[in-house]
């Protein structure tokens, strides 16, 4: 993971294979030269060298120098080469990055862009992870910390295969592979955790079963007040409206 990141990498561990072609897909794309056998070394981080980090199958590149979260018109007129780079290499999915003109896209390959709000109709890069992504992507854009460039990674569903970006057999963090599809094992005792037909979407969906469960099994109730702003229950993930993200909060 350090090694897909860009950070300095153990001895013992030298150099991953995909470890190094992430991170110099990366440099390459932001304009930095590409130093072979250069982790014993590295000049002190410029300011304006953004940050990326790896979690699994999920990838988030961050420019702690803008306060807020970058657009995708702000990325392009900074370095003009990254996303078309990122969205295209055979080891990405997508890309989730905000708009100045449509809120939010999804980037892909070969010039994919489809806005947030036509992903049902159109899921595009979305379309091999199956039911439920659009959601997912449009719960992750409205949190207030969204990094500036959300990255998951190339999924196959032919055979599951996920391309994570750590040194790891399983993944998680993004969308794609066995992951999705989690399940809830309850005593018959309990109510059923869904309807008829229906699933659970989101971590906020399986924590109110939870709760529920909790209640029915007279067992304690935490928190004990809920004290979370109020949120639109029409949409497929709760989350507090008119938030704005601001990176040094």
């Amino acid at each position: 993971m350090r090694a897909g990141c860009g950070l300095p990498v153990p001895r013992r561990a030298r150099r991953t294979r995909s470890g190094a072609e992430a991170r110099n897909a990366v440099r390459a794309a932001l304009r930095i030269p590409v130093e072979e056998g250069g982790e014993q070394h590295r000049p002190a981080r410029r300011r304006s060298e953004p940050i990326v980090l790896a979690s699994g199958n999920l990838g988030l590149v961050s420019f702690p120098d803008v306060p807020h979260r970058m657009t995708r018109e702000e990325i392009d007129a900074r370095h003009p080469a990254l996303l078309t780079t990122l969205a295209n290499h055979p080891g990405i999915g997508f890309l989730l990055v905000r708009s100045e003109e449509h809120g939010g896209v999804v980037l892909g390959a070969r010039g994919a862009e489809i806005p947030l709000d036509r992903l049902d109709e159109t899921p595009g890069p979305l379309a091999p992870f199956g039911p439920g992504a659009a959601d997912a992507v449009r719960r992750t854009h409205s949190f207030p910390h969204t990094a500036d460039i959300m990255v998951n990674s190339f999924y196959d569903p032919a055979d599951g295969e996920v391309l994570a970006f750590e040194e790891q057999i399983g993944s998680h963090g993004g969308l794609g592979g066995a992951q999705s599809k989690a399940f809830l094992l309850s005593p018959l005792a309990l109510s059923p955790p869904a309807g008829d037909g229906a699933e659970l979407t989101g971590a906020e969906q399986v924590h109110q079963v939870l709760r529920r469960w909790l209640r029915e099994a007279d067992g304690p109730q935490v928190p004990l007040e809920d004290s979370r702003p109020a949120t639109a229950d029409s949409a497929p993930f709760a989350v507090p409206d008119g938030v704005v993200q601001d990176k040094s909060a």
